[in-house]
């Protein structure tokens, strides 16, 4: 496949949705494709460099709509590497799909198949009423360079990135909005940590210290990074 072909990256994706066994069709003349449960993706290139003769790195977005949840689409970054263009790609399409892309099925239905759920509850104007948000954690990414020299107090799972960054969220958790979240934390063998946390693809530092202090609590396994998708919405009323 020549990546200087007209819809290369869409052909990617393509590949990636079969091999997740995902109906779709192809929308806007073959800019975009839409899934069975109306999700809308659409990929865009950002960057492919050539580090060396069979090394590839690459930088694509893929923006993400739903015509009655999220009309405004949301968008996410996929970096990869691979031994050519098609491979780096493929890679980076394949993870996003495996951790963004599952979140996004599960929060546009009321069964859910791959995540985990928080729900939290807010009180209305009026006194009596309340309405609910619910948190669904997505499948997470762990990297360790060796075994831990020591047990976790509490071990990774999937409520842990968030639970540990929640108060910077206070505001978006009661807002009505719906909200795919990126969490990134990661501590060097040196013991230096670094967060990333994005809100519907857009930077949201409110949450990078915390979770850089999350890390900091981490057992000494050499270069580690924990990462995860998350979804926030309104409980969808068929679960009322």
């Amino acid at each position: 496949m020549d990546p200087s072909a007209p819809f290369f990256l869409q052909q990617v994706l393509h590949e990636t949705l079969r091999s997740q066994r995902l109906e779709f069709q192809v929308t806007d003349s073959g800019r975009s494709v839409t899934l069975s449960n109306g999700l809308r993706l659409e990929p865009f290139l950002m960057a492919c460099e050539q580090a060396s003769r069979h090394h590839f790195q690459s930088t694509s977005v893929i923006e993400v709509s739903h015509p009655r949840l999220f009309p405004n689409p949301l968008f996410e970054y996929q970096h990869s590497s691979g031994t050519s263009q098609h491979d780096a790609f493929s890679k980076g399409f394949a993870n996003w799909a495996n951790m963004d892309l599952v979140t996004l099925i599960d929060a546009c239905q009321t069964t859910l198949e791959h995540c985990a759920i928080l729900e939290v509850s807010y009180a209305t104007d009026d006194d009596e009423a309340v309405y609910r948000r619910q948190v669904l954690l997505g499948p997470m990414a762990h990297f360790q360079q060796h075994p831990p020299r020591a047990l976790e107090e509490h071990a990774f799972c999937p409520c842990c990135l968030f639970s540990n960054s929640m108060p910077a969220f206070s505001d978006l958790l009661q807002s009505r909005d719906f909200l795919g979240v990126r969490f990134y934390a990661s501590r060097d063998a040196d013991g230096h940590c670094e967060a990333d946390c994005r809100v519907n693809g857009h930077d949201f530092p409110a949450a990078v210290q915390l979770l850089c202090e999350y890390a900091k609590l981490w057992p000494d396994a050499g270069m580690e990074f924990r990462k995860q998708y998350v979804v926030i919405r309104n409980k969808p009323m068929l679960l009322e």
